[in-house]
C-alpha cells in the first residue's frame, strides 16, 4: 500500500504502509550497522511509500498531515529502525521549514521531485562572505542525517539579512553537486543514518536559496505560507522537538517487543529446569518498563496534540513558560527511553551482549538517539527551573 494524491489515507492506514516499510528494515538491520549505512532499498521503500511527504505542502503533491499522525508513523518505522526512523522524522522537519522559504527555493528542490530528501546541519560554523545577490560560503558541517540520499543540503551561518542589521542565523540551501561528503560516520549508535560531514569550498548561494532561520525561530508570523494551513502555524523548536524524540519511542518499543520474546525463551541456568520468564524479577523488570513507555508514548502524543491544536486556533505564539515546559518534556521523553532501554538490557543476559542480539543494538541506538542538543536533559530540566524562578530560560528552546 501507497499513498496516492486523491485522497490521504487514514492514520491506521499510513500505520499500516509504515509497518510494511519497518520490517524490510529491520531484516536489514545487521546490513545497515554493519555499513553505517542503510541499504538503497530500504530508503527507496521509504521515499516510495509517500511517507516522506506527509508534512510537505498539497501544492507540490504532499498531504499536510497533523503532526499525530507524523509522530505515530514515525514510531512505527523507529520499530523496525531507528536509524529509518530518525531520518524519516527530520527529514519530514525539513521539508515542512521549507514552507518559509523563497518560492523560487521550494520550485527548484520539489517542482520536478516531490519526493526530493533534505538534509541540513544548523550548527553555524560556516564562513559567510557577502557578495552581489548572495554570499560565498565554505566550511565543514557534522552529523548531517541523510546527506548520502539527500537532493539538497541545508548549512548554518551567521550573516545579516539586510545590509547594515545585525548579522543573525541563516540557512544556506546546497544542491547535490555544490557539497561533498566525508565519512567519518563511525558511532555508538544510529549507524544506519550515515549521518557523515559535509565540506563546502567557497560556493557561490544567492539569495533566494537563503532561509532566515533565527526570525523562524521567532514566535513572529512567518509569512503568506505560513498563513494557507495550519500545519505551518506550529512553533519550529516544538516541530523539530517532535522529530527529535519519534526514534527513541519507537525503539523503546521494540526493546519491549524483544525483551518479552526472549526472556520468554530464556532457561535459568542456575536453577535447572526454570524458565527466566517464571522469575518475578523478569516480570517486574518487563512491567516497570511497559508502564514507562506508557507515559513518554502518553506525553509525546500529547506533545503533538496540544501543538496541533494551538495551531487551528491560529495560536502560534508560546510563552516563555510553555517554550520551557515543552523542551522538558522532549528531554523527559527521550532520557526516560534511554533508562527501559538500560533496564531491559541490563537484564537480558550475556547473550544480549554479542553483535548479532538485537537488544545490542537497540540499546546502543536507543542512547543514541537521546544525544541529539535539541532533547538535552540538562539544558531544557535547568532551562524549565529558571523560567519557574523568574529567569530567562534557554535562548533557543
Amino acid at each position: 500500500m501507497t499513498l496516492t494524491t486523491e485522497r490521504l489515507l487514514s492514520r491506521s492506514e499510513l500505520v499500516d504502509v509504515a509497518r510494511d516499510v519497518a520490517e524490510l528494515a529491520w531484516s536489514r538491520r545487521e546490513e545497515a550497522d554493519a555499513n553505517r549505512r542503510l541499504p538503497d532499498d530500504v530508503i527507496e521503500a521509504l521515499v516510495n511509500s509517500g511517507l516522506t511527504k506527509l508534512w510537505n505542502q498539497k501544492r507540490w503533491g504532499g498531504y499536510e498531515a497533523d503532526p499525530m499522525t507524523v509522530l505515530d508513523v514515525g514510531r512505527e518505522i523507529s520499530r523496525g529502525s531507528a536509524a529509518l526512523g530518525w531520518l524519516y522524522s527530520l527529514t519530514s522537519f525539513h521539508t515542512w521549514y521549507l514552507a518559509f522559504a523563497s518560492e523560487e527555493l521550494q520550485s527548484e528542490i520539489f517542482r520536478d521531485n516531490p519526493e526530493a530528501l533534505v538534509s541540513d546541519s544548523f550548527a553555524p560554523v560556516g564562513t559567510v562572505e557577502p557578495v552581489s545577490g548572495g554570499y560565498t560560503v565554505s566550511g565543514q558541517w557534522r552529523f548531517v542525517s541523510g546527506c548520502e540520499w539527500a537532493s539538497w543540503v541545508a548549512v548554518g551561518g551567521i550573516a545579516s539579512v539586510v545590509e547594515g542589521e545585525p548579522p543573525e542565523l541563516q540557512l544556506f540551501f546546497l544542491p547535490r553537486a555544490d557539497f561533498t561528503i566525508h565519512d567519518d560516520w563511525h558511532t555508538l549508535g544510529l549507524r544506519g543514518t550515515a549521518s557523515r560531514s559535509i565540506k563546502v569550498e567557497s560556493v557561490f548561494v544567492p539569495q533566494h536559496r537563503v532561509l532566515a532561520l533565527g526570525r523562524l525561530a521567532s514566535p513572529q508570523p512567518r509569512g503568506a505560507v505560513a498563513d494557507q494551513s495550519p500545519l505551518y502555524r506550529l512553533p519550529l523548536m516544538t516541530t523539530q522537538g517532535l522529530a527529535i524524540i519519534t526514534a527513541s519511542i519507537g525503539v523503546a518499543q521494540r526493546m519491549l517487543d524483544e525483551y518479552t520474546d526472549s526472556t520468554k525463551k530464556r532457561v535459568r541456568w542456575l536453577d535447572p529446569g526454570a524458565q527466566q520468564r517464571e522469575a518475578p524479577s523478569a516480570q517486574l523488570t518487563l512491567a516497570k518498563a511497559a508502564t514507562q513507555w506508557d507515559a513518554t508514548w502518553a506525553l509525546a502524543q500529547s506533545y503533538a496534540q496540544e501543538g496541533w491544536e494551538r495551531a487551528l486556533a491560529g495560536n502560534w505564539t508560546l510563552t516563555e513558560q510553555e517554550r520551557a515546559r515543552y523542551f522538558s518534556w522532549r528531554a523527559y521523553v527521550a532520557a526516560t527511553n534511554v533508562d527501559i532501554c538500560d533496564e531491559l538490557f541490563a537484564n537480558s543476559g550475556a547473550m544480549a551482549l554479542f553483535d548479532s542480539n538485537p537488544l545490542q543494538q537497540l540499546f546502543r541506538d536507543a542512547h543514541a538517539t537521546a544525544a541529539h542538543v535539541g532533547a538535552d536533559r540538562g539544558d531544557a530540566y535547568t532551562s524549565r527551573g529558571r523560567v519557574a524562578m523568574g529567569f530567562p530560560g534557554h535562548p533557543f528552546h
